[in-house]
């Protein structure tokens, strides 16, 4: 289990990718934390510490002396360019983890209990999944 240190660092960040907006729920009212934080341990377990240490080191960055969960959510999302922007893939690929998961647990199923249609899916106009076109489904 990842140290609450990290957890604290985790949601600042998800915060920043995933706001609320308009009265609705960003990734850390949808839930996002418990999704990014199991995907990631299932990828590598104890990365999630990893992962807020990086985020924490490169705070300073932006802003010299400050944590990441002090810089406002534009700070943040510089933080998240200059990583980004990092010759290490690794580096690159961990960024991206934190907006794949985040923004995946926001607006995928995996928002909503099972067999049930994700809140998000409605927000943004998508109509769900399709069985495709008739003409192609038979002999399914």
């Amino acid at each position: 289990m990842p140290e609450e240190s990290s957890l604290v660092t985790l949601r600042a960040a998800i915060e920043a990718i995933a706001p609320p907006v308009d009265g609705r729920p960003g990734g850390l009212e949808s839930g996002a934390e418990a999704h990014v934080v199991e995907q990631v341990e299932l990828y590598l377990p104890g990365f999630t510490d990893m992962l807020a240490a990086l985020l924490e080191a490169y705070a300073g960055d932006v802003r010299p002396g400050a944590s990441f969960t002090e810089l406002t959510p534009e700070e943040r999302g510089e933080v998240f360019r200059i990583m980004g922007s990092e010759d290490s893939q690794d580096l690159r690929e961990a960024v991206d983890a934190v907006f794949v998961f985040t923004l995946g647990a926001v607006y995928s199923e995996s928002s909503a209990p099972r067999g049930e249609r994700p809140a998000a899916w409605d927000r943004v106009g998508f109509a769900g999944p399709s069985d495709g076109h008739p003409d192609y489904r038979d002999g399914w």
